[in-house]
């Protein structure tokens, strides 16, 4: 659930591409957005993604049973679904954008610097 509802009950353009973001990362990781263990501690794949994006190692969420995948294209997924799930909703693209992005039409950086200069 996008922040911006769960805390305020606000709607706005961007709550489906926060949850398009989170669809992608349970896509690309294999796992459920929360996993509950055996001692029902809940480990959310959100955090784990944001934790592996700031240490540069996006490579560690894909699923392993991904035997052969092209890197590139799993980093640019990833990297478009941290972007969704950015916090502020007006610094996560556009539905438009992010679908520019996985028809190849623009890079993740091309999108990256539009929002970061609409914002």
């Amino acid at each position: 659930m996008a922040p911006e509802y769960a805390t305020r009950g606000a709607i706005t353009v961007k709550i489906d591409v926060y949850s398009f973001g989170i669809l992608l990362l349970e896509i690309v990781s294999g796992k459920n957005n929360a996993d509950y263990s055996g001692n029902q501690e809940s480990v959310f794949l959100l955090n784990t993604a944001g934790k592996l994006h700031a240490k540069g190692k996006l490579a560690e969420l894909v699923d392993e049973r991904m035997i052969r995948y092209n890197w590139d294209q799993a980093n640019t997924v990833l990297t478009l679904a941290i972007m969704c799930v950015d916090l502020s909703p007006s610094i996560r693209p556009s539905m438009s954008q992010i679908l520019s992005v996985l028809e190849g039409k623009q890079t993740v950086e091309q999108v990256s610097k539009e929002v970061n200069t609409s914002a």
